[in-house]
């Protein structure tokens, strides 16, 4: 069925919005009707995920079943172009390196080039250095194209090629977002031409639009735009590379141009220096000043024009911040403009690239600054405090927009009219009108079917009512025993799906204290994301205690996954600045921000944690929520019909206890 409205949405150009629960096949309910029609049509389909983890699922599981069906359909995954390595940058750092007293890490990559699948950084399998991967990544700015000697073998081009002759192409939201937007705003994007939209993962769509947007910057971003210019302890920067190609006798410079060369790249040294020095000052002044004692952020608005810490401290600075750069991008645009019209060979072309790649960036820097000390409506600005170098406390400043409605509406929407939006996780109490108006998607066709699988008889939702609120005092040191109580009960086999980092740490230390060492923990923060999930699969008795990533994107079937305990309704922290924006915005509409807002995305969050639990026709299982809240405020039943129809306990803990021995069968 779900199959059928896809195809009816591709061939008529109906957008469609479709809950498909666990367990319904939702992406071969998709991929098959989406082969289908390109194949017949000799279009392209691109399909967009949130998580790596689908995109790995689609490419590996789900597609081939296409083929091994009899479907002759091409298929392709492309990601952004700084996923991939570059061989032309890889190689030159080789040599720039020659003579460096730790390789290792470069060694490393070296070695993987060699044997890598496709290129991209997701197929390294161990650490990376984010300074070392950006010497040597694929950038468009640093590209020599069709000119450059490894053009045949790169793996960029390849991926490109490969997604240009596939029917389906497989990116994820930021990808197909950017490229919406370069369609909008020049006429031509990053992917291959596309003829139609499949999002999967869909309630992911607002915060990948809001990202795909957001722009942040710091001092750090400043210094690493700046660093390959510069000269490092063993690495010649690009200015004194240039300056080596082209200030002698043998350059294609004039005697006047490589003057100007040597006077430009003197200046801009110094310049370079002095100003990631002060702009470092400088946002270092503004997380002193610009947020209050006790703030991490602090969000200014039109309302603040005529505060003073704004006029005597932060516009000063942020204007400062802008015009250091740009007097920066002014001495690079003088250099670059003397190779306007001189042919440079591609030997000697590296330095020019880098320094055009600079400019570029610190241009962009230089813009956000000055996009922050604008007042516009629909836009949020606001400073962080974040951690600097040596451990210097500096600031962060952010530019976002309060809805991307209209944006999506713009760029995805009105071109792509048949555009299917699904995940498991839409609708809010059996509607999707927040989901829609969240999105700015107007009358699209809907359709919801649910998991297969019979919760009532597989699951039970414990619910018990004689904990305090979470926000008393005593609440974690309470939780805590009945999550141990829980575990105990159900042998291990556990995740505890927390709202904060606090929570993980303290659940963690009590249960650790309480259950000794041959309970396994897998903890957040101690160890990759993959590494835990690998941790918990390896013991029956293990417990894996997380925050955000674990809350959805993770499949344990079977029994090793047993109890889903829930301490806290995940409700987002009220005092991030852009939720605040977004509430405002909501009541100066007249509407309300908790139940327009705050309650539906918490609606989305409860139901993704609960589907961590049953992930097929055997699975047996509690989902444990230990907030009360859910059974005091108006809004716990709109939580409650929103979930699947597990048989629910509720009640004193001794009564939810009994249940869950049942169910175990432990004493």
């Amino acid at each position: 069925e779900m199959a059928r409205k896809v195809a009816e949405s591709l061939m008529e150009e109906k957008p469609l919005v479709v809950e498909a629960g666990t367990g319904t096949g939702k992406s071969l309910a998709y991929l098959v009707p989406a082969a289908l029609w390109a194949v017949s049509n000799e279009k392209k389909v691109v399909v967009s995920t949130h998580t790596r983890a689908l995109q790995g699922q689609l490419m590996h599981s789900d597609l081939p079943l296409l083929t091994r069906g009899g479907l002759e359909v091409k298929t392709a995954v492309l990601q952004g172009r700084g996923n991939y390595v570059c061989k032309r940058r890889l190689g030159l750092t080789d040599e720039e390196d020659k003579d460096a007293e730790d390789r290792s890490a470069l060694d490393a990559i070296l070695d993987w080039e060699k044997t890598t699948a496709d290129g991209s950084r997701s197929d390294i399998p161990f650490q990376l250095d984010p300074t070392l991967w950006d010497r040597v990544l694929s950038d468009s700015d640093l590209s020599l194209r069709v000119r450059c000697p490894h053009y045949a073998e790169c793996h960029y081009f390849q991926a490109r090629r490969k997604a240009s002759a596939a029917h389906i192409v497989v990116v994820n939201h930021a990808l197909l977002l950017a490229d919406l937007r370069l369609r909008s705003e020049i006429g031509r994007g990053v992917l291959p031409k596309y003829d139609r939209v499949i999002i999967d993962e869909a309630h992911h769509l607002e915060d990948s639009a809001t990202g795909a947007v957001t722009r942040q910057l710091t001092a750090f971003a400043v210094r690493r735009a700046t660093s390959p210019l510069v000269d490092g302890k063993r690495r010649r920067g690009a200015l004194t590379r240039l300056l080596a190609h082209h200030g002698g006798s043998g350059s294609a410079l004039d005697l006047a141009g490589r003057d100007k060369l040597q006077v430009g790249v003197a200046t801009a040294d110094l310049l370079l220096k002095d100003m990631v020095r002060s702009v470092e000052i400088m946002m270092a002044q503004l997380a002193e000043h610009g947020l209050n004692a006790d703030d991490t952020a602090r969000r200014w608005t039109d309302a603040d024009e005529d505060d003073e810490v704004w006029q005597t401290m932060v516009a000063p600075d942020v204007a400062s911040v802008a015009s250091e750069i740009e007097s920066v991008t002014e001495c690079l645009d003088a250099i670059e403009e003397l190779f306007g019209d001189v042919a440079v060979s591609e030997d000697k072309a590296q330095p020019l690239l880098d320094l055009k790649r600079a400019r570029r960036r610190l241009v962009g820097h230089a813009e956000i600054a000055r996009t922050f000390l604008e007042f516009r409506k629909d836009w949020c600005r606001w400073i962080d405090r974040a951690r600097g170098r040596k451990g210097v406390r500096t600031a962060q400043l952010n530019v976002a927009p309060i809805a991307v409605a209209g944006t999506l509406k713009e760029i995805l929407w009105e071109p792509i009219p048949g555009a299917v939006n699904t995940s498991a996780t839409l609708s809010v109490a059996g509607r999707f009108k927040w989901w829609q108006s969240r999105h700015g998607l107007e009358d699209p066709e809907t359709a919801m079917f649910p998991s297969p699988f019979d919760h009532s008889k597989q699951a039970i939702l414990a619910l018990p009512r004689d904990l305090p609120e979470p926000n008393d005092p005593d609440y974690l040191r309470r939780s805590a025993e009945l999550i141990v109580d829980a575990i105990r009960i159900s042998e291990g086999g556990a995740f505890v799906l927390c709202t904060s980092h606090r929570a993980v740490q303290y659940y963690s230390d009590a249960l650790r204290q309480a259950l000794g060492p041959t309970w396994p923990l897998a903890t957040q923060g101690t160890a990759a994301r993959t590494i835990l999930l690998d941790r918990f699969r390896e013991n029956r008795r293990g417990v894996l205690i997380g925050t955000d990533s674990f809350w959805e994107g993770v499949s344990v079937q079977g029994d090793g996954l047993r109890l889903v305990i829930i301490p806290r309704l995940p409700f987002r922290v009220p005092t991030d600045p852009l939720r605040l924006a977004r509430h405002e915005a909501i009541s100066a509409r007249g509407g309300d921000p908790f139940m327009a807002y705050s309650l539906p995305e918490a609606v989305i969050k409860l139901r993704q944690g609960y589907g961590r639990l049953i992930r097929s026709h055997t699975d047996i299982g509690a989902v444990l929520i230990l907030d009360r809240r859910i059974h005091e405020r108006r809004y716990g039943q709109i939580m409650l019909q929103s979930l699947p129809p597990a048989r629910r306990v509720k009640g004193a803990w001794r009564n939810v206890q009994d249940a869950l021995q049942q169910l175990y069968g432990t004493p």
